[in-house]
């Protein structure tokens, strides 16, 4: 079975918020970061084999020189780190590593729906060749450089969850581009400005209802056809997704307000959707995760 087709049939079971080698200890840890899971880590010798792969996607900041094995199959590639050096390991892959010397390393793991929302906003996939676990980042590139920044959050400073939130979603675009999962963007010509706006502001104003592929065009003053075309080279998306997308917008903007107050359905109808199940797809299509478990991350943010 491929990589691809293991982690989209069911997750592995070793999660790196629980599983910590034997020779291993955590010194510090991240505490109710929705989404990721930041762990500071020394130890000695050891190894590990993860024959289903890991949960989360994973990325490791070396803080002092490390001597690697990595396994993928049958092939053993021995792999120097100096401090400062990084490694991506993709979920799901299946992989076994090996290390010598005293362990000093910064990971952070991402939750695969936190890593395939920012995928998704960037027209890109979140999944990853095995030979990925064999690419080194240099100590100077900018996902590192983050991962500094992440590492001082947890010393848990004023408004440490979102600054880490921030910080992460950072480092996977930053992955993303590395790894060449970002669609180049094609240059076309663009919508005129006012028109694209007025449309917009429309759009927001009557977000609950059926708009019309002929009603907007009457909007911009231009042909549903010349309107069709010339929107989706200013927005990157045809009019009717991104009418979706600002409803799941404001959908979310609901969720962090009232996620405890106001049912799930309740937002659904607010945002102009037909009913819960509407939303429920659409929002899982464009974010990656369900109504339900951004509301369960934004409860855990905020307690």
């Amino acid at each position: 079975m491929s990589g691809t087709a293991h982690l989209a049939r069911v997750l592995p079971s070793v999660d790196v918020e629980t599983y910590v080698p034997s020779a291993i200890t955590v010194v510090r840890r991240s505490v109710k970061w929705p989404g990721i899971v930041v762990h500071e880590r020394r130890g000695k010798a050891g190894r590990v084999n993860y024959p289903g792969g890991i949960r989360q996607h994973v990325f490791y900041l070396f803080l002092r020189p490390l001597k690697m094995d990595v396994v993928l199959g049958r092939e053993k590639r021995v792999v120097n780190y100096k401090a400062g050096e990084a490694r991506f390991t993709p979920a799901g892959q299946s992989v076994s590593f090996r290390w010598s010397g005293e362990v000093q390393v910064l990971m952070v793991g991402f939750e695969p729906w936190f890593f395939s929302r920012v995928a998704a906003e960037l027209g890109s996939s979140a999944i990853f060749p095995a030979e990925t676990n064999n690419s080194k980042l240099a100590a100077d590139h900018p996902a590192c450089l983050l991962m500094h920044q992440l590492r001082r959050e947890l010393d848990g400073s004023a408004g440490a969850a979102f600054a880490a939130e921030g910080l992460a979603r950072a480092i996977v675009v930053l992955l993303l581009r590395e790894f060449d999962h970002i669609p180049a963007i094609k240059p076309d010509t663009p919508a005129p400005p006012l028109a694209v706006l007025q449309v917009v502001a429309v759009m927001r104003q009557r977000l609950t209802e059926s708009l019309s592929l002929e009603e907007l065009a009457s909007v911009a003053r231009l042909s549903p056809f010349h309107f069709a075309r010339q929107f989706k080279a200013a927005t990157g998306h045809p009019p009717h997704e991104y009418l979706i997308r600002l409803r799941v917008d404001r959908a979310q903007e609901l969720i962090r307000q009232h996620h405890r107050k106001w049912s799930l359905a309740a937002v659904a109808n607010e945002c102009g959707f037909a009913d819960q199940s509407h939303m429920a797809r659409h929002f899982k299509r464009v974010l990656g995760l369900n109504p339900g478990e951004f509301a369960d991350a934004c409860g855990a943010r905020s307690s």
